[in-house]
């Protein structure tokens, strides 16, 4: 995947962080499995995300992106419409 070894390493950063205090969560012994511990989430959340940024998706819908796409250029040419009909008056 082509994605900017940037993003990888700072994304990286904030996992390590979660990973060491997930670490520490589990070896104080308050949880009886590791899901209880309260970084559980966001340790898998990031490593889940380095995993599609490094290996790419499971799969590919392009609908979110496409709908997310449309209603920017349907904002943006509202915008033209408005100033070019304000404009003209």
């Amino acid at each position: 995947m082509l994605v900017d070894d940037h993003a990888i390493n700072s994304l990286k950063t904030w996992f390590d962080i979660e990973y060491e205090r997930l670490k520490q969560e589990w070896k104080s012994g308050q949880y009886e499995n590791l899901p209880d511990c309260p970084s559980f989430k966001v340790t898998y959340t990031y490593r889940e995300a380095l995993n599609v940024l490094i290996k790419g998706p499971q799969s590919i819908d392009e609908t979110q992106l496409k709908k997310m796409i449309d209603e920017e250029l349907e904002i943006e040419n509202h915008w033209k419409e408005h100033k070019r009909d304000h404009w003209q008056r």
